[in-house]
This record gives C-alpha cells, structure tokens and sequence, in this order.
C-alpha cells in the first residue's frame, strides 16, 4: 500500500539461477507493465490477476515469457518493485533454454547477483540479490611465492568466463548496411593477406598443419557455420547456439586432398552472396535481439554475425606470418 491508501498490484517474479551462480535479469519492453520497474533492469515478473493465484502467474511467467518449465521453484522474499509488490521466486533447475520474445523483454543479460556491475538496477533487486545470493568466499591461497609465469601470445580462455563482463551496449547502433561494410572490409584484407603469397606457397604447410589455401576453406566453412547458427537463433525461440568444434572440423579434413584455389574461391563466394543477402533481409532490431548461447548467456545475434569480420581478421594476420615465413625461407635459399 502506499501513501494514499492505494494498494500496489502483486506480481510474480522469477530468481532463475545459472549453474555459475549467476541470475538472469531483464528490462521489460512495457515500462508501464505491473513489475516493469519503468524500464530499469529487475527480475523477469508477471502481474497476479484478481482471480488467480501468484502460482499461476509464475507458470505463465516461465513458460508463456521464458519458454522453460520446472517444477523445482520455491518463494524467496517479498520485494518492492517501483510500483508493484514482487512474490519472488527462486529457481534453479529447468528444462529448455530461456528464451525471450521482444515484445516482452527489451533486453536480458546474466549477472553475477552480489556484483551485477554498474546497470540501472532496481535498488530493491539489487539489495534482494545480494542477500539470497551472496558473494562465495574466496579459495584458501597457497602459501607460496609469487612468481611470474612466461608466456607466448595471448592468453586464451584464463579471464573469460564472464568473472567480470563489460555491460553490453544499451542501444544497438550498427545498421544492417553497417554490418555489411565490415564484413567485406575484413574478407579484402583476407583476399589481400592471401594475394600477397607466390602461386608456389598457396598449398605448403606453413603453420602447423596449415597452408594457406586452408585457411581460405577454413574461413568459408566458419562463416556458414556463423550463419547457420545466428539464423537459428533468429529464427527459433529456445535455439540454444551450438559451439564450432575444430577438433571435429580438422578430423573431417584429415586425409582429404589439399583444397584447389578455384574451388574454394568459388565456395568462398558463394556462401558471402548468402551471408550477404541475409543480413540485408534484416534490420536494426533483428540484429539487437537476444539468443542464448550455452557458456556466454544471452548473446545479441548482430554480436554473433560480426565474429565472422573478427574470424577473417584473425586469419589474415595468420596469413601475413605465413608470409614473412616464405620470405625467411627464400633468403635461406639465395
């Protein structure tokens, strides 16, 4: 109830907690919608009718809302919401893959819930999370010296398990045109790298296991595999993305004949006319939408379709190592 005697609607409001501890949170499309918190970041939540109980609004805010069921849920706490009384719900165990429907979510994002970073936060979910979940007490450190470990590139896979993830941009500002022009920005300096190599040295290993022409067909099958995936997200609700195994890739690749140039030119092309053409089929809502994505939680599909530009950047400056390699090579040779 507030000041003037009028009572607040009830809603029913979901904790839905990852294995890794972290809670999903979102903004709801209506921000006059009971449990809405105006727009600002809360708990997904769905108002209790009249003649109903708060049970019934919470199925229908899992299955109708999420797209998940469980029957493993237990009230939490009872939460005040800007506007609306919150029946919170904790839950930790579902089936199917949390998906969302623009319509109801303008955004969603997994969060650490003692630490969900510098978001506008409803303060009671804010102080609510930090209470049912605390921060985990850190491990016991060995009582060993420090020493500096030695390194060669980058580290891969050390920091990156969303510990302390930068906020994802609020607003999606690239256009499908924009989307477009740094996609084929990335594919030229590919071409270019791959250009630069003498007829000779196209189809000699030069990186491991790696000649040129297959980095070239690697490029083509990743980019169908980015597709395929982020249309899937597109397009079916609960689609969870599918990793690309490399493994799998390079076992499939073994004892084939090494790739000719024209013909993975071709395929090349054929499968950019169909990235292409998809993404101008898109617009600037299509591409803010969010998947999910099995270890990085909720993913914007423009995200996911701009990884084949980063994909093709990465291995164009494989390719220019490739390059100075035959360089060193003919001076050994002169």
């Amino acid at each position: 109830m507030v000041a003037d005697g009028t009572e607040l609607p009830i809603v029913a409001a979901v904790a839905l907690r990852r294995t890794d501890g972290r809670v999903l949170l979102v903004r709801h499309a209506d921000a006059s919608h009971p449990g809405a918190a105006e727009g600002r970041w809360t708990l997904p939540a769905e108002p209790v009718t009249d003649d109903e109980v708060v049970e019934t609004a919470l199925a229908r805010l899992l299955e109708q809302r999420l797209h998940l069921a469980s029957d493993q849920v237990e009230f939490s706490e009872s939460v005040g919401l800007p506007g609306a009384i919150a029946n919170v719900f904790a839950c930790a165990k579902w089936t199917g893959d949390p998906a969302y429907s623009a319509d109801d979510y303008a955004d969603a994002a997994w969060a650490a819930p003692h630490a969900p970073g510098a978001v506008d936060l409803v303060e009671g979910v804010r102080t609510y999370l930090a209470s049912a979940f605390p921060a985990p007490a850190p491990p016991p450190q060995p009582a060993v010296p420090a020493v500096a470990m030695p390194h060669s590139g980058e580290p891969k896979n050390l920091i990156r398990r969303e510990a302390t993830p930068a906020p994802p941009p609020a607003v999606w500002s690239m256009t499908p045109d924009d989307l477009v022009a740094e996609i084929e920005e990335a594919r030229d300096a590919l071409t270019a790298a791959y250009a630069r190599f003498d007829e000779a040295w196209l189809d000699v290993t030069l990186d491991g296991e790696w000649a040129p022409v297959d980095l070239l067909a690697h490029c083509a099958t990743v980019e169908a595999y980015y597709v395929s995936e982020s249309r899937r997200l597109a397009e079916e609700p609960g689609h969870t993305w599918r990793g690309f195994n490399p493994d799998q890739a390079e076992a499939e690749r073994a004892g084939l004949a090494r790739p000719e140039y024209r013909v993975v030119r071709a395929r090349l092309q054929a499968i950019r006319v169909d990235t292409l053409s998809w993404i101008e089929s898109l617009d600037v809502n299509a591409l803010a939408a969010y998947g999910n994505h099995a270890e990085r939680g909720a993913v914007r599909i423009g995200e996911r379709i701009q990884q084949i530009a980063n994909h093709d950047r990465a291995h164009a400056e494989q390719l220019a190592a490739m390059l100075v390699a035959t360089e060193a090579d003919d001076e050994d040779a002169e």
